[in-house]
């Protein structure tokens, strides 16, 4: 907690020699006022980036620590049916029972029993191998833990076809045989079992943000009896040079959406730290005033999935954009409360319709 705080008041000490910053002393008034009169603490202060001089104190007070955000989910999303979205099996079976277009299916890999999308045995290194020999229009694969999230795991791969089939990991040099890949990148599946999907290649407009990232669109939709499904917000997940996945764990940042015209705005640290920026970080690429395809088709889709799941009244989308249109890559019933940040609203603004119905 010392530490904590003392980590707040030196980021104060340096934002406060910013341009759109608040002077020090007001900083440190604010934090201490937000801890005693809703529990937002000093950390949660420089998270949000509450700092910031144009932001209403009203709306500042509007922001919620995590286990008031939490309580939330708690009473919108009843607990018991999380497990629908943190299982890729169930998750897989609820969009595809349903039609939501998502990434094509391929297989499920379990170390005693594996099979593939139309029901063949693929318990060994062989039969999986003739099984993909066979698929020859298959280009690029990915394998992703049944269990987890935030890209933990997740493998992608080029399938190099020749006399015999050899996998190259995205982005890398390394080529292996099916074997020493199940061996080596998939622990031999002595850890978890995996889903094998085929990759989604990216609409162009996407990929120029960051090629070798499946960069995807975070949509926040929520539910009531009396004021239907609605679009909270939407912002746009990117990742690093380099990087297969778009998320904050791995370095990836928002870009801010407006709903109206689908155009992009500037990008925001998820870390707290310093003012909005346009350039990504690696290439200097503008990400500004770019108007992202299918606005009609993500908001329609969005919608359908709110709707399928079991007693959710919010839900946080990973919808990546193909050449041929959205599909939905993952659903969160508890998405991280860090999307109001990216949003540059406060929770009260974002959610609080939800629980007035």
């Amino acid at each position: 907690m010392f530490n904590s705080i003392q980590r707040a008041i030196r980021l104060s000490r340096q934002r406060s020699r910013e341009e759109n910053a608040l002077p020090f002393s007001r900083q440190l008034w604010e934090m201490a006022r937000l801890q005693l009169t809703t529990k937002l603490g000093p950390g949660n202060y420089h998270k949000y980036r509450l700092w910031q001089k144009d932001i209403p104190w009203e709306e500042k007070k509007g922001y919620w620590h995590d286990q008031k955000y939490y309580e939330f989910l708690n009473r919108v999303n009843p607990y018991k049916y999380r497990i629908v979205a943190r299982h890729k099996v169930l998750a897989k079976a609820l969009l595809q029972f349903y039609g939501i277009p998502d990434a094509r299916y391929l297989g499920y890999l379990n170390i005693k029993s594996s099979f593939a999308s139309d029901g063949r045995a693929i318990n060994t290194t062989e039969a999986l191998e003739s099984w993909l020999t066979e698929n020859s229009d298959l280009k690029r694969m990915c394998f992703k833990p049944v269990e987890g999230s935030g890209g933990d795991g997740f493998c992608a791969v080029e399938l190099i076809r020749g006399d015999t089939l050899m996998l190259q990991a995205l982005g890398k040099n390394t080529v292996k045989s099916l074997e020493d890949f199940i061996a080596q990148d998939l622990n031999g599946l002595c850890t978890t079992d995996y889903i094998m999907e085929e990759y989604v290649e990216q609409h162009p407009v996407l990929a120029e943000f960051n090629p070798s990232s499946l960069n995807t669109v975070r949509v926040w939709v929520g539910k009531t009896a009396s004021k239907g499904t609605n679009i909270v917000g939407i912002y746009l997940r990117v990742g690093r040079q380099g990087s297969l996945v778009d998320n904050r764990l791995s370095g990836g940042f928002g870009v801010e959406v407006d709903q109206d015209t689908f155009k992009t705005k500037a990008a925001i640290p998820q870390d707290g730290g310093g003012q909005a920026f346009k350039g990504h970080p690696d290439s200097g690429f503008d990400m500004t005033d770019i108007e992202l395809p299918f606005k009609s088709e993500v908001i329609e889709l969005s919608k359908r999935v709110i709707n399928i799941l079991p007693s959710t009244s919010f839900v946080g989308l990973d919808i990546a954009f193909s050449t041929n249109g959205p599909v939905i890559i993952e659903f969160n019933l508890a998405p991280t409360a860090i999307g109001a940040c990216v949003l540059q609203k406060s929770h009260q603004q974002l959610l609080s319709w939800i629980l007035d119905d």
